[in-house]
């Protein structure tokens, strides 16, 4: 009886030792299996990543041929040209297996930022105004101005667009010369934190909101009003604007008489392929069936051509994504300057 007291013990220990063991390495292997699985979709996410980064590459050098080739077939930037059309299903035959999306932006239909540092006309206390830049500058900020005041962003009256122009425009010039409701070095040395003023032209649309009057949602928008940015830009500083692909808020601030509607109708008429070669000159607008005969846009703040060019690729082998973005100069000899590329 004893003897079969002990052995009973015994074989109830071993029975223990081996399911601890066997725990044990089930729970190694769950774990040997869960790190090869993790080196292996490493591995295929490294492979992936290389894959997707040449095709993104591949989609700029893509753009800048269209970009080269419209330039050669003709002097004017439309909605028509081989840039802004770029067929979804050849690129598609290029890319194989995986998803690639081209997109060419002509930024000379928004408003440049920079320019506003030669367009500042100085104001007095007394309201008159100096002109420094001439009559075509002065022209472009009362552009910006209604832009600013069309109600579509969160600035509340006149006064309030003109202090946040005098503030952008001190900041993107080259002196230390204070607008009337404009801010230069010493007020901004006396904020917290404290910084300094660019007093030259801005590279990236963000460092805006370093600028006086200058909020987040003014400048990305909020949930109910849009922000200035998808209107905006910080490429070029001629002062002009592309009639052909400025969008509707634009097209709006060229003429305290334009309506919503009638920019809509100007961007039906420059859609329309058979309108195409009316497009040349800025005079087009006054083809527009409706148009009124009594509104007169500024030639000396427009034109027909870009100049600065928007990129953006995305290509995608599900689950991975990568995403480059450039921004290209195009020179009248035909020659391209790579001004910003990033891939992410």
């Amino acid at each position: 009886m004893r003897t079969e007291s002990i052995l009973g013990n015994q074989s109830g220990l071993a029975l223990v030792l081996t399911l601890l063991f066997v725990s044990l390495l089930v729970a190694m292997t769950v774990q040997l299996m869960a790190t090869i699985d993790r080196q292996s979709f490493g591995a295929v996410a490294q492979r992936e990543q290389v894959r997707l980064d040449a095709m993104v590459l591949g989609g700029l050098h893509l753009a800048r041929a269209a970009l080269v080739a419209d330039q050669l077939e003709n002097e004017v930037d439309s909605p028509h040209d081989r840039w802004a059309g770029l067929d979804p299903e050849k690129l598609q035959a290029l890319a194989g297996d995986i998803s690639l999306q081209v997109t060419v932006t002509d930024l000379s239909g928004r408003l440049q930022v920079n320019a506003l540092g030669a367009s500042g006309a100085t104001r007095n206390p007394g309201g008159s105004t100096t002109q420094r830049a001439g009559h075509e500058r002065e022209q472009y900020r009362q552009v910006w101005l209604r832009f600013l005041t069309s109600g579509r962003f969160a600035v509340a009256d006149e006064e309030e667009a003109e202090g946040l122009l005098d503030a952008l425009a001190d900041w993107v010039d080259t002196d230390s010369r204070e607008r009337l409701q404009g801010a230069e070095e010493e007020y901004y040395r006396a904020r917290t934190p404290a910084h300094g003023c660019r007093n030259g032209p801005v590279s990236q649309l963000g460092e805006l909101l370093l600028v006086r009057g200058m909020t987040p949602a003014l400048l990305f928008g909020d949930a109910e009003q849009e922000g200035l940015a998808a209107y905006i830009t910080v490429a070029g500083e001629d002062g002009k604007i592309n009639l052909n692909t400025a969008p509707l808020p634009v097209l709006q601030a060229l003429s305290v008489e334009m309506t919503p509607e009638l920019a809509a109708d100007l961007i039906d008429f420059r859609e329309d392929e058979r309108n195409r070669e009316a497009l040349a000159t800025v005079d087009w607008y006054k083809q527009v069936s409706g148009f009124p005969a009594g509104v007169t846009l500024d030639r000396t703040v427009l034109k027909v051509t870009g100049a600065m060019f928007a990129v953006t690729v995305r290509a995608a082998s599900p689950p991975f994504v990568r995403t480059g973005a450039a921004t290209l100069q195009r020179a009248e000899n035909r020659t391209q300057r790579l001004l910003s590329w990033t891939i992410e």
